[in-house]
């Protein structure tokens, strides 16, 4: 047995009234119960009919028992009205969850996991960046800085590709000075890096270990200022050049 038929037929609404012939009837529940669809119209339809049937037990249908009797076919076409209706917004909603959710939400599975791979690159970089630090590094560079005037020469290194850190090493004359703070520019005052709690060496002299990567070839300006104790002044400039090969 068909949809279409069951529906033109008010099938669903004879069968719970008693109304089908034997072949009619065992037709169907040869297709309900193996229908979820049917058997839920059927579940829905007897309990519209005992909520009638209760109703008119308390009495609030004595006014016109008969017309509910004889209307109820028609209830029933309005409660599967409304059903139809609510099943038909649930696939309204289905279809604009499958239309535009959906895809949002892929997308943005898209961007987490385009997140996480650049994260994981990002890791793997820094985990072999590590790994070549804790390396022992064989000819470090070192340059000894002299304090400049602008006409005089900068100070200048070469340095091979392989060269991981460049050994800086400032002596200075005596001051007040316990700790120092280098900055290191570009010659058109650009920013480089910086260094932090610089203390003399043994020998009086400042030393500071700089990543290679960080340094651009070429003229650079360093700044040498005292720190601790304040106030904080400038102690020397230092010029250096850089070759990378």
């Amino acid at each position: 047995m068909m949809h279409p038929k069951i529906d033109r037929e008010e099938i669903v609404e004879r069968y719970v009234l008693g109304q089908l012939s034997s072949e009619e009837r065992q037709a169907f529940e040869e297709h309900f119960f193996t229908c979820d669809e049917c058997f839920q119209k059927v579940q829905d339809v007897e309990r519209l009919r005992a909520g009638i049937r209760d109703t008119a037990t308390r009495g609030l249908l004595n006014e016109a028992p008969a017309a509910v009797k004889a209307d109820q076919a028609s209830w029933f076409r309005w409660a599967f009205a409304g059903t139809a209706c609510a099943t038909f917004a649930l696939a309204l909603v289905t279809v604009w969850i499958l239309g535009n959710q959906i895809p949002s939400l892929r997308q943005e599975l898209r961007r987490t996991a385009a997140q996480l791979e650049r994260e994981r690159q990002t890791r793997t970089e820094l985990e072999q960046k590590i790994a070549s630090a804790a390396l022992p590094e064989p000819n470090v560079p070192l340059v000894m800085l002299q304090a400049s005037r602008a006409a005089e020469n900068p100070s200048s290194v070469t340095l091979s590709p392989g060269a991981k850190r460049l050994i800086v090493w400032i002596e200075i004359g005596p001051t007040r000075f316990h700790s120092f703070r280098m900055e290191v520019f570009t010659a058109g005052k650009r920013p480089v890096l910086s260094l932090d709690h610089l203390e003399r060496s043994a020998y009086g002299a400042l030393a500071a270990s700089l990543p290679v990567e960080q340094l651009p070839g070429g003229e650079l300006r360093i700044i040498l200022s005292g720190q601790n104790p304040p106030p904080v002044s400038v102690v020397g400039e230092y010029r250096l050049k850089i070759d990378k090969q």
